[in-house]
């Protein structure tokens, strides 16, 4: 969701209301203010209720105020899927009760067409009717009390060829008081982006400092994020994504400490006659890991995951339906599974290990799972081994010497490692398990 949320909100102030300002350059401010007023009143037929308030001296300095809920999940998901915005019915769900103050400025510079500030004016019902707050709660009282300061307030400028935007999120610096201090921060997030045909194309983010204190507790750390998400078909499973984050500390005192140093994750889908493909790649420069009784340091991990064949129809009516809906559930799954799917990791790796002192070389793994017939979900559900059958799978490890030694040194390891040998291939301990026909074989040898 932490994803989905970002893109999300960018997505609300871009696809949900910056759509319906790019009137263009060659008109005056009255005629802009004409087709924004009148595209504003267009979004209650998408399942937004809108509030005009009027200010006759706002009027005469070129703007406008007005308010934003969301009142049809239904109607807001599909609103935002039409326009390149992966938000669900249930993402919208969660932001049910939250209403947006949204001001309006037009032509306030040489880029801008038209200007807006917008921050929450009351909570979701999902965060309100939580069983941790009480009406007498300090941190709800004080979240209140920020609302009305405007803490949570993003900018974006739209530009007056109605082809871009820009933004930023307002700097947040706040001491939220309860049992424990804490301290919460961010700063200098900013954002661009990119319209084609009055929808969005593309948006990139960046982010200096985000992190979390309470003192004697946890500190959570996020430094020099850059995210880019493009649209590069006509689907929403036509993407590229980008993530890149310089530094994530996670310390949860006298428990653990986590430091990720350079982290970058790349995904792509694209889509072919409505079956879609993706991978998507992590690569971590270093993990320190801190136990406090033993400390570990992984270098050069690298990730990656593929998905062939995957029905795009049926993936967009599952992100519609409830679970609990388990017969369209059911057929929308037979439906995904009576493709020739397959999933695989391509590349799993470390390139060295540290535990304490002791260094040694890492592990290197890939994987690839087919179906290569229709699997039938009833006799799936009945009897899960009838899959077997139906499934090709190909694993191949390879352990440095010294890691397999520590490994077989762990009393829950003991007992596969010496019912299953590896080869000596290269200097590394190599396993290759094979799954084909309904028979399991371990470097050969037959298992069942």
């Amino acid at each position: 969701m932490g994803k989905k949320l970002g893109l999300g909100i960018i997505g609300i102030l871009v696809v949900g209301v910056i759509y319906y300002f790019t009137a263009g350059a060659e008109l005056i401010t009255e005629k802009i203010k004409a087709q924004v007023n009148k595209e504003l009143s267009s979004l209650r037929e998408q399942g937004f209720s809108i509030q005009k308030e009027v200010d006759q001296q706002a009027s005469k300095e070129e703007k406008e105020h007005f308010t934003l809920s969301f009142d049809n999940p239904q109607k807001i998901s599909d609103f935002f899927i039409s326009q390149g915005a992966q938000l669900t019915v249930k993402d919208i769900e969660m932001l049910k009760g939250l209403t947006l103050g949204v001001d309006i400025s037009y032509q306030q510079d040489v880029y801008s067409a038209v200007s807006f500030d917008l921050y929450p004016l009351t909570l979701p019902d999902s965060f309100m009717q939580s069983p941790r707050f009480t009406p007498e709660d300090k941190t709800l009282l004080q979240l209140q009390e920020m609302l009305k300061k405007k803490t949570f307030l993003v900018h974006v400028d739209i530009n007056k060829l109605g082809s871009g935007f820009k933004g930023y999120i307002k700097d947040i610096h706040e001491v939220f008081h309860g049992d424990n201090d804490t301290t919460v921060s961010l700063k200098n997030l900013t954002y661009t982006g990119e319209l084609k045909n009055s929808k969005l194309k593309s948006v990139t983010q960046n982010m200096q400092h985000f992190s979390m204190h309470t003192p004697n507790k946890l500190q959570m750390t996020l430094a020099n994020l850059k995210v880019t998400y493009m649209l590069t078909g006509d689907t929403l499973y036509d993407y590229n994504t980008n993530y890149n984050i310089e530094e994530i500390v996670f310390d949860a005192n006298k428990a653990i400490k986590v430091h990720l140093n350079h982290l970058q994750v790349q995904s792509n889908s694209s889509v072919t006659n409505a079956l879609a493909s993706g991978t998507m790649t992590s690569k971590v420069k270093s993990i320190l890991i801190d136990t406090k009784s033993e400390k570990y340091a992984l270098k050069t991990l690298v990730f990656e995951l593929g998905a062939k064949n995957l029905d795009i129809h049926a993936l967009d009516k599952l992100q519609k339906i409830g679970a609990s809906n388990e017969k369209e559930v059911n057929i929308l799954l037979q439906k995904l599974l009576s493709n020739t799917l397959s999933l695989g990791i391509p590349a799993f790796s470390v390139a060295s290990i540290e535990q304490n002192d002791k260094k040694m070389e890492g592990f290197e793994l890939n994987a690839k799972v087919g179906i290569n017939k229709p699997l039938d979900i009833k006799a799936l559900q009945a009897n899960p081994m009838s899959a077997i059958s139906a499934i090709n799978a190909h694993l191949n490890l390879n352990l440095s010497k010294e890691l397999y030694e520590l490994i077989a040194q762990q009393p829950q390891a003991m007992m596969a490692l010496m019912l299953f040998q590896p080869k000596d291939v290269k200097g590394k301990k190599s396993y290759e398990v094979d799954l084909k026909d309904g028979k399991l074989l371990v470097n050969g040898s037959p298992v069942f």
